[in-house]
């Protein structure tokens, strides 16, 4: 499977004696950018995987099922991705190991057009979610259960991504839709609301998580750690620049000057309650909470022991040698 790499996270530093001896492999790990993508892709930007000595290269991927397809056939080291997609395919035996989780709330939310009074209009109407147990679809059943609203009472239709579902609001083919709060500045102007915040009505759920397999893992240790080093150093470094890391996010998405939301995902991610956290913390309780989650939805059948799918090991090695 072959995928467009971040060249321009190749950053070609000569010279420095003191940077530890490279890894000969690199380490690939996949990521689907998005208005953070600053974050995503500074432990490359900023140099901090030439420091550590691993080579980190980074395919830009659609989505988790895309990317675990990949991991589980051996083409990356690693992927970052929502965990509810690492909870289902262990729950179907597959090697897939939790590293550490940076973003632990959920970025998406239901936004409706101004015609949506209260929860009660959704009666007979259409939300526009995403496939079962994605993110955008337990957000916008989560909304509706919360509110009293039969399932059964509203049409819900799948449609791929944020900006499609954003359409489907534009062109009226949809009354509400599930969709990041990135897009929250620019649908404002266009009259469509921002109803309730997936943190808000999932606030166990978490969102950003680096997946790897336990062979990985185990046959090259090191490069493991240094690539986790790495990546909190990123992500520490990219909190405290914000121009550096908008700048960045900017170049690789290919917006305006005048786009409002890298700075506003920005400010999401300085959010101290539910914002980026570089020591990338490993939370049973709230991965057993999705787990029950899932079962209760019907994603999956039963819940079974968690432990297998996380491996904190390689993140404590990390922290000491990031000193966050």
């Amino acid at each position: 499977m072959k995928n467009w790499l971040i060249a321009a996270g190749a950053l070609a530093i000569v010279g420095c004696s003191n940077a530890p001896a490279q890894s000969q492999a690199p380490w690939r790990h996949a990521i689907a950018p998005t208005s953070s993508a600053g974050f995503q892709v500074m432990s490359v930007r900023g140099a901090f995987s030439y420091k550590q000595g691993v080579d980190i290269l980074l395919p830009v991927m659609q989505n988790d099922a895309v990317m675990l397809r990949a991991l589980l056939a051996g083409e990356l080291e690693s992927y970052e991705g929502e965990a509810a997609a690492a909870i289902i395919a262990g729950s179907q035996g597959a090697d897939v190991k939790i590293v550490g989780c940076h973003w632990p709330a959920a970025l998406h939310g239901v936004f409706a057009r101004t015609e949506l009074k209260s929860a009660d209009g959704m009666k007979g109407a259409t939300m526009a979610t995403s496939a079962p147990g994605t993110t955008p679809d337990m957000i916008g059943k989560a909304w509706l259960t919360q509110n009293n609203i039969a399932l059964s009472d509203v049409r819900l239709a799948s449609v791929g991504s944020d900006a499609e579902r954003l359409k489907a609001l534009q062109s009226k083919a949809a009354l509400a839709a599930s969709i990041s709060i990135e897009y929250q500045p620019i649908a404002e102007k266009q009259g469509i609301k921002l109803v309730m915040r997936g943190s808000d009505v999932l606030p166990n759920h978490l969102r950003l998580c680096t997946v790897s397999t336990g062979k990985a893992l185990q046959s090259r240790r090191e490069d493991a750690v240094r690539f986790v080093t790495a990546q909190m150093q990123g992500l520490k470094h990219a909190l405290a620049n914000k121009d550096e890391e908008i700048k960045i996010t900017r170049q690789m998405m290919r917006v305006k000057a005048d786009d409002p939301r890298p700075e506003f995902m920005f400010n999401e991610a300085k959010n101290p309650k539910t914002g980026i956290d570089p020591a990338m913390p490993i939370d049973m309780d709230k991965l057993k909470w999705l787990q029950e989650h899932l079962v209760n939805v019907g994603v999956i059948k039963q819940t079974y022991n968690l432990t297998g799918i996380v491996d904190g090991s390689v993140r404590e090695q990390a922290l000491g040698r990031a000193r966050l």
